[in-house]
């Protein structure tokens, strides 16, 4: 959910600049939903996307809490980036 995302600017959160399919995450669980759901949060600086492979199929760097890097290409794509903390 988008208010579950990160926990500032809640309203400028875009998911598709935040998490793309095949990112491996590293996130809080709220609830179990229902039979097809999870609700889970990433909302602190320490959760987020871990790993990422670019459109290169390289394994993409961190740049920043909102930016990953391909180390092949040097493209830059956004993501909701886990930073520290364990």
């Amino acid at each position: 959910r988008q208010q579950d995302v990160r926990a500032t600017e809640i309203d400028k959160v875009d998911m598709h600049s935040s998490f793309r399919p095949g990112d491996v995450v590293k996130a809080l669980v709220l609830s179990l939903g229902d039979a097809r759901a999870y609700y889970l949060s990433t909302a602190k600086n320490e959760l987020g996307v871990v790993c990422a492979d670019s459109a290169a199929g390289a394994a993409m760097v961190p740049v920043s809490s909102t930016e990953m890097r391909c180390p092949k290409t040097g493209q830059v794509e956004l993501r909701k980036v886990a930073m520290g903390g364990g």
